[in-house]
């Protein structure tokens, strides 16, 4: 037994003897080609791995051969790809320009690569760039008109579906003061001075809203003075240097009894361009006009239109639908067409809302004075604010049984009011990209909805013109925020939800439906 296992051993000897000598010079960091057996190197290895017995080669020596050949090839032909260096440097310096290759580049100047502090415009300066550019452009206006698109009732077209009444001005029972610096008090009851009404001129031409009402009877008082409000009108036209933007005249005729003639009718409309400084009016508003039209009013608006040249266009005022159709049949044989019918209209005041469906079928543009219900409909007077934060020492303007009445409407109006400001803080980046190519830089989109504008885009959305009151600069503010944006079917349905169930409430009180009176608003 113990002559066998001497037999095993010399044999292993002698085969790792032959082994080791087929190996020759390669140590066991370069071995590529072989395994050794108990404590050899492997094969394809070059670090000495121990194995047992039964471990035997699972590559094919040629096989491993023809890999490594091919590797080498791959390094060479890669290393034969690169250029050289000369002959990249004579491709570049044949392609130089001459005078390039006498430049000195080891002195040449470091460049500045430090980007320079660029500041923010101010307010200021981003709104006298948007004017430039606007006023620059060639036929285009100075402002944005919002209802460029709208469909017109006829051709005299209202830039923004919005305009302002001169009522006020010029009337010192309703706030005007002729002369000198407010106090905090007058301030505080809704006074104003000629100043104000400037300012508020200027920001309301630059917004693009147009359309001013006036009236010789407006300020009557104070014509001798010429503080009237055609005179301080007048005077706002020819101080106004924003640009050449001239504003929409639309002047009432009284008609009283006494003046329904002809020449009453063209003194009067001459009288007030004097006053105006102007020549001519864009329209002629007659008030007070009958079931049967005098043949004076008639052929006196021909004449200031047709033979004077003093209006471009007729128009009416307070005329029902029956009377309108009658009034526009006379007005054809003479060749002349009503343009616009002006009655009131509000959220409190919707009995004539079959007036505006009328006028516009007629081609009459329909336009809106009180269009806020004398402070009701907008929610400046209200069961929580009965003083509408105006300071007075008397009484009231309206009892506290009446804005009770309309506590409904009221609080409808201050959830339209967030209602839009969500929608709109959505939907602003889309108005401005719509008319950004137009007049340049994009136009400012108010989303500080307040009551007042909702309830005046609520008379342009039921197709009517509302002419706002204006006398001062923060109330010319708030009615340029009515700018750029409307009410939808959904937002106009809930106010005039909340308008009914305030009129049913008022009637509630009565048991006698019959007898039922109509609302004190």
């Amino acid at each position: 037994m113990i002559g066998k296992s001497n037999n095993a051993l010399v044999f292993l000897a002698l085969f790792a003897t032959a082994t080791l000598s087929n190996v020759g010079d390669v140590d066991a960091f370069t071995v590529t080609d072989h395994r050794c057996i108990g404590g050899a190197v492997l094969s394809g290895s070059k670090h000495p791995v121990r194995t047992s017995w039964l471990a035997s080669s699972s590559f094919d020596d040629d096989e491993l051969a023809k890999l490594i050949g091919k590797r080498s090839q791959i390094k060479r032909k890669k290393k034969e790809e690169l250029p050289n260096e000369d002959v990249v440097f004579e491709a570049l310096t044949e392609s130089t320009p001459p005078e390039m290759l006498d430049l000195d580049w080891d002195n040449m100047p470091e460049f500045q690569t430090k980007r320079p502090v660029r500041e923010s415009k101010k307010k200021d300066e981003e709104d006298d760039d948007a004017l430039s550019f606007r006023s620059s452009s060639n036929n285009e206006p100075a402002y944005v008109d919002f209802m460029a698109d709208y469909e017109d009732e006829n051709e005299f077209h209202i830039p923004n579906r919005l305009g302002v009444t001169t009522r006020c001005w010029g009337e010192e029972s309703l706030g005007f003061v002729a002369t000198g610096k407010l106090k905090k008090q007058q301030l505080r009851e809704g006074k104003f001075v000629p100043g104000d009404l400037q300012l508020a001129f200027n920001n309301l031409l630059d917004e693009g809203i147009l359309l001013f009402e006036t009236s010789p009877e407006y300020g009557k008082a104070m014509a001798t003075k010429k503080l009237s409000a055609e005179h301080i009108l007048g005077r706002c036209i020819q101080e106004y240097q924003g640009s050449d933007t001239m504003p929409l005249l639309v002047d009432t005729f009284a008609n009283k009894i006494w003046q329904r003639r002809a020449n009453a009718v063209t003194s009067s409309l001459t009288a007030s361009c004097e006053k105006l400084e102007i020549s001519s009016v864009d329209i002629l508003q007659a008030k007070n006009i009958g079931w049967l039209p005098s043949g004076g009013i008639i052929k006196g608006m021909s004449e200031v239109v047709i033979d004077q040249g003093t209006a471009n266009y007729v128009g009416v005022k307070n005329i029902s639908p029956l009377r309108l159709r009658r009034l526009m049949s006379k007005l054809e044989k003479q060749g002349l067409t009503v343009t616009t019918n002006a009655f009131e209209f509000s959220l409190t005041q919707r009995g004539n809302e079959k007036w505006i469906t009328a006028c516009k079928a007629l081609g009459v543009i329909p336009l809106i004075h009180n269009p806020l219900g004398s402070g009701l409909a907008s929610g400046q007077y209200t069961a929580t604010n009965p003083s509408g934060g105006l300071a007075s020492s008397g009484a009231t303007k309206f009892s506290f049984a009446v804005l009770e009445k309309l506590q409904p409407l009221h609080s409808v109006l201050e959830s339209v009011a967030e209602r839009v400001k969500t929608r709109l803080t959505r939907e602003v980046r889309d108005v401005q990209e719509r008319y950004r190519g137009r007049k340049g830089p994009p136009p400012k989109i108010n989303t500080d909805i307040t009551t007042t504008q909702v309830a005046l885009n609520y008379i342009i959305a039921k197709g009517g013109v509302p002419l706002a009151e204006v006398n001062s600069p923060k109330e010319a503010q708030e009615v340029i925020g009515c700018l750029g944006w409307s009410l939808n079917d959904d937002e106009v349905a809930m106010l005039e939800s909340a308008a009914e169930l305030c009129v049913m409430l008022w009637r509630m009180e009565y048991s006698t439906p019959s007898l039922t009176p109509e609302p004190l608003w």
